[in-house]
């Protein structure tokens, strides 16, 4: 099962890597303009739309992936495999509009991992992001709860 953030989420972080994008394409376009030579607006295009592209499609993944033993949980910048044996603090529904976050043991150390897809700023206009994100975070604690018991 893949619970994903709320689509305003989702859409607002991939926005981010659009305009990433539209810079380079702008900053290529005034480096070709100002007489550099030709490879080093190829190479500011190159680098920007290719890291744009790539923020917009990680940013559309956001959430977080429900496997039999532990959680994937999905961010803008890398994944993180949790144990559900692992965890000892999950988020609840009025820590959307915080940062929620989930909290682990790995190896003797404690570690905290944000769940950024179910992060919404308030707001007046945020009410049904907020709202989708609270179900999607009780919905992964019961089902850890569900696994947990299951296993033990």
């Amino acid at each position: 099962m893949i619970v994903l953030g709320p689509p305003a989420v989702r859409f607002g972080s991939a926005a981010v890597g659009a305009a990433v994008g539209l810079f380079a394409s702008v900053a290529a376009d005034a480096a070709a303009d100002g007489g550099e030579p030709l490879f080093l607006p190829a190479l500011v295009l190159l680098v920007g739309v290719g890291t744009g592209g790539w923020l917009a499609a990680w940013a559309l993944r956001l959430g977080v992936v429900v496997l039999a033993d532990h959680f994937l949980v999905r961010g803008l910048l890398w994944s993180r495999r949790i144990p559900y044996s692992a965890i000892t603090t999950m988020p609840d529904a009025g820590d959307v509009t915080v940062l929620p976050y989930i909290g682990w043991w790995h190896r003797g150390r404690h570690w905290i991992s944000p769940v950024t897809a179910f992060w919404v700023s308030p707001g007046p206009l945020a009410g049904p992001a907020q709202r989708s994100a609270a179900t999607s975070v009780r919905l992964l604690d019961q089902y850890r709860i569900d696994r947990v018991r299951r296993s033990s």
